[in-house]
């Protein structure tokens, strides 16, 4: 028995046909989720243009969820730092989606900062102002300068599901950890045969392009990786077509 043995299956081993189902369909439903979240927040990087002219540094401060119900009300976080040492009063201008890309709803808030306070505000917005036939919620945050301070700007999108009275969030981490089981099962407990290295590697893209997304919410960096999934898949399915009992030269 040689200890340095991984936990990887023998190449040569006959491959189980299930387990190709089971991690091509968790792949696939995985691939679909993350899809719809970079394509929300690319659409809202073109959404109000005006913000995004200029030299402007990114508002770190806004968060927004990355899915909601038709039926939810969003609540928008924007957190406001004054590092200097001295009162500043800064203009902070949020622009949303009114059913249409064409049409937006704003709001507007002048904020007088102590030095050194943070201050979080919040901003409620429906769902159901959601642009592209209630898909796509879109919003933009522009925060202008003072003083020393320059202004900032940042945006995000909101997917919208077709879902009423239940958490949209709660559903998308069931469906996230329905594709990770389904990934999981089809790599580690069945046999993918001369095909598992690649899957090994989709496995762990997959990973990463959700922590780039969810925890830096870098929406370039999860398309980035989103294609690199999209032509590793491709290189699965050829793999999958020599059969389940191909063997590796």
């Amino acid at each position: 028995m040689n200890p340095l043995r991984t936990s990887a299956p023998p190449q040569t081993a006959k491959a189980a046909p299930w387990a190709y189902g089971a991690f091509f369909a968790g792949l696939l439903l995985g691939l679909l989720l993350l899809a719809g979240v970079v394509w929300v927040n690319f659409e809202a990087r073109m959404f109000y243009p005006w913000d995004v002219m200029g030299k402007r540094r990114t508002l770190t401060g806004l968060w927004c969820p990355p899915v909601a119900a038709r039926d939810e009300v969003i609540q928008l976080r924007i957190r406001v730092t004054n590092p200097t040492q001295r009162p500043v009063r800064r203009f902070l201008r949020v622009t949303a989606t009114l059913g249409h890309v064409l049409l937006v709803d704003q709001g507007k808030e002048w904020l007088d900062l102590a030095p050194g306070e943070t201050r979080t505000v919040q901003w409620a917005i429906p769902a159901s102002q959601a642009a592209y036939g209630g898909r796509f919620l879109l919003v933009s945050a522009y925060l202008g300068a003072a003083g020393s301070l320059p202004a900032a700007q940042n945006d995000c999108g909101i997917w919208v599901w077709p879902v009423r009275g239940v958490s949209a969030t709660a559903l998308l981490a069931l469906a996230f950890g329905l594709a990770f089981g389904l990934m999981a099962a089809g790599l580690f407990v069945g046999n993918l045969g001369p095909a598992w290295p690649t899957a090994r590697l989709l496995f762990g893209l997959y990973l990463v392009a959700w922590l780039v997304q969810i925890a830096a919410r870098a929406w370039v960096g999860s398309a980035l990786v989103l294609a690199l999934l999209a032509l590793s898949l491709l290189l699965l399915f050829f793999q999958s077509l020599q059969g389940p009992d191909a063997d590796t030269v």
